[in-house]
């Protein structure tokens, strides 16, 4: 398995980003903000497309994104304190 390393300085660097990680699902308690650090950073399994097309096969990767700079964090439509809840990333 080789590893895949992306870093996004645009938007269009961060839709190639956001494509390999469609389909991706994550749990609530994988999810974290460090406001002193300024970074929110989570820890998802996504599909491996490349996998998929060249192999046939469908194979999750465990796989961490983190942002920077990020100043405030808000939620809409799930309750962060259930942390068991798995999240899917369409």
């Amino acid at each position: 398995m080789d590893t895949l390393k992306l870093l996004a300085l645009d938007e269009e660097d961060l839709a190639i980003i956001s494509a390999h990680l469609q389909d991706a699902v994550v749990k609530v308690a994988d999810m974290g903000f460090l406001p002193r650090t300024q970074r929110f950073a989570l820890v998802m399994n996504r599909f491996d497309w490349d996998q998929k097309v060249l192999a046939g096969e469908h194979v999750r990767r465990r796989t961490g994104l983190h942002f920077e700079r990020v100043r405030n964090v808000r939620v809409r439509g799930m309750d962060p304190r259930n942390r068991d809840v798995v999240l899917n990333l369409l």
